[in-house]
């Protein structure tokens, strides 16, 4: 057991003078409080404040960052009386700031200036949310306040859920219907991202209501707990299902044996319970969102509270509901303490709160063999839970697929391993280093995207904070009376829930889940009361460093709040420019121009503005011919590649314009530097064609021009180039087959009918008849309604007849609907008979 002295207050032992300030400045703390209590209340609301690397995501984060601005203004104030570096807090306080700071330096060889600009201001955002936590919590009252905050801004956001289930109000995506059926997302629009969040909140509403005295707030907590863990059950999310283990290993030792006892039994009453409606209330939510998302305007399809298919979902789940609740606190009030106080002596050893978890390790082994199977106990679960829980399995696709970005994001870390590649690294550069052509923003776990972007220097920063944190939160908390223990373990709870299902997930890429991650290690980091001090309390160096830090901080807020207000400013600019341009009353192009170079100066390499203002540039030549339009084009697309060299959308931009003014020398350059960037050839749009078949048809386009003008060294470079191309393309299509088996390989992928077509043209021209046949043979078709199908049959029975071979059934079928193909393919045979000649 680990025996401590008790942790002096802040400011214990100061002056009248001192204590009067303290006083007066206490205000600030108050001040403080209210921002974060709004900001948990809020900012869900906002899509949790996704960061989806697009300026529609960016307006609510910029907005969050400015906020946290200002309380880290009001922090500096607090901490220059406050902070005087003595405990190991006050030094993580500070430690917290190597996480922006690795971002800093990871911007100076960034992909993307944009993005890395926008991730150094989020992790001083979480820094800050750290650094306040740090010091609010270290006052018990105010722990309590934030720790509440947390819990009943999530009984909110279940709540809320459930009215858009039960159609109350409208939230689009909060409840899904999917081919696994229905699925609860929630605010955050991604039932994985949702559920990892209830998993925080049940096991601290479990926590809460297991460490409440007052029985109307222990009623409280529980007829909450049914509905949070309704809700998990509803997300369908395996990853949830899987992680759960994981975090009671983590939080199951912090409770002594009867209490560890009594959490899982309070736990199994929850589920029972949850269970036994889940399939009254799916049925009556899907009839309802049905319904909803079916209307032209679902949004005005709201319907009543006491309506009678609202009524009778709330009266089943509240009746459920505090039943339940009722059932628990009965056990929790009388029985539980009657238990802790007859055994407590015998089973509460010291290394006896270790049994319980390492028999759930046991039952989890054994748990997982029993679901996973066709057996009685899973034939009583739902369908849609049954069907998911069959599907977990290591060979099940979204694992495989996850183990490839894995391995994928750690080729780009080989690739920049100290310092990394900067924010955004994983969007901007992992088509070039992916394994197979899948298209996803996020890694799927926190800790490798943190790797990509920050490298081995911001890797070890943030680990070993957490470690820090982790080492003087149980040093504190085992040395601490068994009374005053669940002071701050909500922060525990939440920060270590979110953190183990972040490394399956991409949780921590919506900013008020990472605020929250933050906040919460900040309340931990509070506890971490081991002396530290390298000054004296008056010394020289000690007075310096109490200067110091808070002006620096004060320093960092208006940077904070500066830096988000112009991008906000910049952000406003742009939607207004995309407005004008969807406007019916037609304004003119200088009327567009003018907010979106108002938004360039604001934020200079924007990929999304550059990108818009190329379009219009273009746009504007193309009508006018006049070549001030393009000569600006030209110098925006310097710029984007001077802060965005990886940005693909201009790739497809420049590639259009040139096609559309007949430079398709220019348009294969882009093509093949495309397929540099993006060896799988993924067109950032999905209604486009591959960029193998763009740049295989543009080969063939010059090859023929070259051809034409009699210049053969000209025809034949593009035609090999051609043939390359289409090799490439047949290597990584059997390179394909080789994927695990259960593995989707992401986008099609594949010889597709255009490059057939080309491909077998050319070689047709170079009297390789059998590569022709080959080639077109890989798309013959019978649905001859298509022309380019009619066209490739045609081309490859020409090449057939010149082999002197024939395909008795595609001739018949071809020639049976279009008789005049008769003479195509005997025209094409003459003519390459007599060219021969």
């Amino acid at each position: 057991m680990i025996t401590r002295q008790r942790a002096p207050v802040y400011g214990a032992g100061r002056s009248r003078l001192e204590e009067r300030a303290a006083e007066k400045h206490s205000i600030l703390s108050g001040l403080m409080l209210i921002g974060i209590t709004l900001f948990m209340v809020v900012a869900p609301f906002h899509a949790a404040l996704f960061y989806g690397y697009t300026v529609q995501y960016e307006v609510n984060i910029h907005s969050a960052v400015m906020l946290s601005g200002v309380l880290l203004l009001l922090l500096s104030f607090y901490a220059f009386y406050h902070w005087r570096f003595q405990q190991m807090r006050d030094w993580l306080a500070l430690a917290v700031w190597t996480i922006p700071l690795s971002y800093a330096l990871s911007s100076i060889s960034a992909a993307s200036s944009h993005f890395s600009a926008n991730m150094i201001e989020m992790n001083m955002m979480y820094a800050a949310f750290f650094a306040i936590a740090v010091f609010l919590a270290a006052n018990k009252s105010s722990a309590g306040i934030l720790q509440q905050g947390i819990v009943f801004s999530g009984y909110i956001i279940v709540v809320y859920c459930f009215m858009n289930m039960f159609g109350n109000a409208y939230y689009r995506d909060a409840v899904m219907l999917t081919d696994q059926g229905l699925r609860l997302t929630s605010v955050f629009q991604y039932a994985n991202a949702y559920a990892a969040y209830l998993l925080a909140l049940l096991l601290s509403c479990i926590w809460t209501f297991m460490n409440t005295r007052k029985p109307y707030l222990m009623l409280l907590h529980g007829i909450m707990l049914l509905p949070i863990m309704l809700s998990f059950l509803l997300t369908l999310s395996r990853g949830g299902i899987v992680v759960l283990p994981l975090i009671l290993l983590a939080i199951l030792p912090f409770f002594t044996l009867i209490r560890q006892i009594a959490f899982f039994v309070y736990l199994a009453i929850v589920t029972a319970g949850s269970l036994l409606i889940l399939e009254p209330i799916r049925s009556k939510a899907e009839a309802i969102v049905r319904r909803v998302v079916s209307s032209a305007e679902p949004e005005q399809q709201r319907i009543g509270f006491f309506t009678p298919d609202s009524i009778s979902g709330w009266l089943l789940l509240g009746g459920v509901s505090l039943l339940t609740a009722v059932l628990l606190v009965c056990l929790h009030y009388w029985l539980v303490p009657r238990t802790e106080k007859r055994y407590a002596d015998k089973l509460d050893k010291r290394f006896m709160p270790l049994l319980l978890p390492a028999l759930m390790i046991a039952a989890c082994i054994l748990g997982a063999a029993v679901l996973s199977g066709n057996t009685p106990l899973t034939k009583l679960l739902p369908d849609s839970l049954q069907q998911r829980l069959s599907s977990i399995n290591f060979q099940q696709h979204s694992v495989l697929e996850r183990f490839t970005m894995y391995k994928d994001s750690l080729k780009i870390a080989s690739d920049y391993p100290v310092t990394g590649a900067g924010g955004g690294a994983w969007i901007s550069m992992y088509q070039k280093y992916q394994n197979n052509p899948y298209v996803v923003k996020q890694v799927h776990n926190f800790f490798l995207q943190y790797l990509i972007e920050t490298g081995l220097v911001g890797l070890l920063c943030l680990v070993g904070l957490l470690g820090c944190v982790l080492y003087g939160y149980i040093r504190h908390y085992f040395g601490s009376r068994q009374e005053d223990r669940a002071s701050h373990h909500i922060f525990y709870i939440v920060a270590v829930s979110i953190l183990i299902h972040s490394m399956l997930d991409f949780e921590m890429s919506y900013v008020y889940l990472a605020s929250l991650v933050f906040l919460c290690l900040g309340g931990m980091a509070s506890q971490a009361d081991k002396p530290m001090a390298l000054f004296k309390p008056d010394s020289a160096g000690s007075k310096r460093i109490r200067w110091a830090v808070p002006v620096l901080m004060g320093a960092a807020s208006v940077y904070l709040f500066y830096s988000a207000a112009v991008q906000l400013k910049s952000n406003q600019l742009f939607i207004q420019a995309n407005e004008l341009v969807r406007a019916s009353s037609k304004p003119s192009f200088d009327e567009v121009m003018e907010p979106l170079d108002a938004a360039l100066k604001y934020a200079t390499g924007h990929p999304d503005y550059l990108n818009f203002k190329i379009q219009l540039l273009h746009q504007a030549y193309n009508q006018t011919k006049e070549a001030s339009f393009e000569q600006e084009a030209n110098r925006s697309l310097a710029l984007l590649d001077q802060y965005e060299p990886y940005n693909k959308e201009r790739l497809e931009t420049e590639y259009d314009q040139y096609v559309q003014t007949g430079r398709l020398d220019e348009a294969l350059k882009v093509a093949l530097r495309s397929l540099e960037l993006n060896p799988w050839g993924v067109s950032v749009y999905k209604e486009r064609p591959n960029w193998y078949e763009r740049a295989i048809a543009l080969c063939y386009e010059l090859g023929s021009r070259a051809r034409a003008a009699n210049q053969t060294d000209s025809a034949n470079a593009h035609w090999n180039r051609a043939y390359s191309l289409y090799d490439t393309v047949t290597a990584k299509t059997e390179s394909l087959k080789l994927l695990p088996k259960g593995q989707m390989q992401g986008e099609p992928f594949g010889v597709t009918p255009v490059m057939s077509l080309f491909i077998g043209q050319a070689k047709f021209a170079h009297k390789d008849y059998a590569g022709a046949a080959d080639a077109l043979r890989l798309n013959v078709s019978a649905d001859y309604g298509i022309e380019i199908n009619r066209m490739i049959a045609r081309w490859y029975l020409a090449a057939l007849q010149m082999k002197g071979e024939s395909d008795a059934a595609v001739y018949a079928q071809l020639t049976t609907k279009f008789p005049e193909e008769k003479e195509s393919i005997a025209a094409l045979a003459a003519l390459t008979a007599g060219q021969a000649k």
